[in-house]
């Protein structure tokens, strides 16, 4: 790193790191509603194949992991990408939640619990990122485009 360069807020890396972790569980979600079935030796994950969570969930995973490059990458536009990714996330999961809640698609514990949790996760990191230590960190950026 370049001594010349602004200080990284801790918050910043973790937010990269959480953002990367998030889009990989929407990417397992995606495929878990292909209709496949992951056997983990004493459970099975599986959930019902629905084409539309399918798509929506593979948005959030690619919106994530765009956002996580540009945080972990240390981006001018990270700070731009953590917010655009997380709300982007957090409008697929509020969509999802609201489908089944309309019964457009089949409730399970998996599933309605996956909801709830990323619910309270993407709007901690929009809360994080809207903190103007973390946010002034972000656009404070010294790498490139």
């Amino acid at each position: 790193m370049n001594a010349n360069a602004p200080h990284r807020h801790p918050a910043a890396t973790w937010l990269g790191w959480l953002s990367a972790l998030y889009a990989a569980t929407f990417f397992l979600g995606a495929l878990l509603h292909t209709g496949i079935r992951l056997p983990l030796g004493i459970a099975v994950l599986a959930e019902p194949r629905i084409a539309p969570a399918t798509v929506v969930e593979s948005l959030c995973g690619i919106a994530l992991a765009i956002g996580a490059y540009a945080l972990l990458a240390r981006k001018r536009w990270a700070w731009a990408a953590g917010i655009a990714s997380h709300a982007f996330a957090l409008a697929g999961v509020l969509l999802g939640t609201a489908a089944v809640a309309a019964g457009r698609g089949p409730h399970s514990v998996l599933n309605d619990s996956y909801h709830r949790v990323m619910i309270v996760v993407l709007l901690a990191g929009l809360l994080a990122l809207a903190t103007p230590a973390v946010k002034t960190a972000l656009q404070q950026r010294s790498g490139g485009a």
